[in-house]
């Protein structure tokens, strides 16, 4: 799993396609669609390969690319070009806006010090859910996605969480909107089957996902409760399939993870 956006995840541009198709410039489709495609390789691109890859001119792309290189958000490297570091404050300052994060930032951290597994906050948007943060654990293994990426909510723990946390009416809507894409042979995509699932995260608390992401991927989530103004939230750990499983996984992890909401929404109720 080298690419970092898989077919599980979708960038925020693409996410907003199936929006009001009314009012876009296509300049600005564009330009995220060069940075799209210059953040998923794995290496610089040259004005050619890029020009084949979103399926415009030569001329086009270069010209976005000088004005993408001015603002600083790429960068030029041996006559090819790759991503700056001038990206990430995009992101810091749209996390920053997230003022629950500040708050929960540090139980995240301790929830994967105390498990030494990856530990994730995932938030849901526009029917998405979003990585917020990811603290990782003492092991090597990490996800194959990125704070910032958009994630189908019924494919992972802190998605499903998130899913049980809202009326069906809403669920319905997400589903009529996204789809039950399949990205593994073990992720749900019948509406009646994933509306029973949730119906046992309600009555569990707990959100499980083996092997619906990713097959190679195990995970155990919670939403965060809190207050109708604020967004919601889901709290998880995750881990490669051969070491989160058994009791391990179903007593030790999900108990730290429960604590670690309790904890969480104990400090937001302030």
């Amino acid at each position: 799993m080298k690419n970092k956006n898989y077919v599980c995840v979708t960038s925020p541009h693409e996410a907003q396609m199936s929006g009001d198709n009314g009012k876009r410039v296509q300049a600005t489709i564009n330009s995220f669609q060069i940075l799209d495609r210059l953040l998923n390789a794995d290496h610089p691109m040259g004005v050619t390969e890029l020009s084949d890859a979103v399926g415009l001119s030569k001329g086009v792309v270069y010209t976005h690319l000088s004005t993408l290189s001015d603002l600083g958000y790429v960068k030029k490297q041996d006559r090819k070009y790759v991503p700056s570091f001038g990206l990430l404050s995009l992101g810091e300052g749209a996390r920053k806006r997230l003022t629950e994060f500040t708050e929960v930032r540090h139980h995240v951290e301790n929830l994967a010090r105390v498990t030494g597994e990856v530990s994730t906050l995932f938030i849901e948007e526009n029917g998405h859910g979003v990585c917020v943060y990811i603290a990782l654990g003492t092991n090597s293994w990490m996800p194959d996605y990125t704070c910032g990426s958009q994630i189908p909510l019924h494919v992972n723990a802190p998605g499903k969480a998130i899913l049980a946390s809202m009326d069906r009416d809403r669920v319905d809507d997400i589903i009529e909107e996204h789809g039950l894409n399949r990205l593994t042979n073990e992720t749900i995509t019948i509406s009646e089957t994933l509306h029973s699932e949730l119906r046992t995260i309600r009555d569990s608390g707990i959100s499980f996902s083996r092997g619906e992401q990713f097959s190679d991927m195990i995970g155990v989530a919670t939403a965060i409760e809190q207050n109708e103004r604020g967004p919601r939230m889901a709290i998880g750990v995750c881990g490669p399939s051969g070491r989160l499983s058994g009791r391990y996984l179903e007593e030790d992890i999900t108990g730290q993870v429960i604590s670690t909401a309790k904890s969480i929404e104990i400090e937001l109720s302030g």
